[in-house]
């Protein structure tokens, strides 16, 4: 999976950190710490991607699907509701019933031609990717997702990054891993495909 990262270099990273840790104790706002905060994470060499921008970014395949999805690292599949204007909603609620009070950790809404508009509305699920063990986080999975390159069918996605969100808000995403799933852990985890 391609995706471009917000900064890659670390030297001018750092020099935007040191910027604004300067002027730190003028008038310094939220705005301005978040900005810090970012820059220091690039200059330690960590990868910060925006995720939902790069959804919208890779569009759809040859169906008129989203190439990309993206789920809480928790859930076992992922469903997209794909409405007429180009609108989208990727969430975890098979019945959609839920979905109004989700939690805004598993629901990603897309506005109006994001993607394009197709004749009718349609629900499509995705299997989300296994996390191997030396990727997996030890505890607090719920605060972790995945971003992978969508099969809206039931098969194993091939090639998943494992994310956390970077503040409460906005659409910044540290990548905390990526992994290839081989073959056999692809037919291990056909056997164990959770129920629609």
């Amino acid at each position: 999976m391609n995706v471009e990262p917000l900064m890659q270099n670390r030297e001018q990273a750092l020099a935007l950190f040191k910027k604004y840790q300067t002027h730190k104790h003028g008038i310094y706002s939220e705005i301005d710490a978040e900005i810090s905060r970012y820059a220091k994470m690039v200059a330690e060499g960590k990868v910060l991607i925006p995720a939902l921008a790069e959804i919208a970014k890779h569009g759809v395949n040859e169906l008129g699907q989203p190439k990309l999805a993206i789920m809480r690292a928790d859930k076992r599949l992922c469903y997209l509701d794909l409405m007429s204007d180009g609108r989208a909603i990727m969430h975890a609620d098979r019945t959609g019933w839920k979905l109004a009070r989700a939690a805004a950790s598993l629901k990603f809404e897309f506005p109006a031609g994001t993607f394009p508009a197709s004749s009718r509305t349609r629900r499509l699920e995705s299997v989300v990717p296994h996390i191997p063990p030396d990727i997996r986080p030890k505890r607090g999975i719920q605060n972790y997702h995945i971003l992978y390159e969508a099969v809206w069918r039931r098969e194993i996605p091939v090639d998943p990054m494992l994310l956390r969100r970077v503040g409460k808000t906005g659409d910044v995403w540290v990548v905390c891993g990526a992994w290839e799933l081989t073959e056999l852990e692809r037919m291990v985890l056909a056997g164990h495909m959770p129920k629609s």
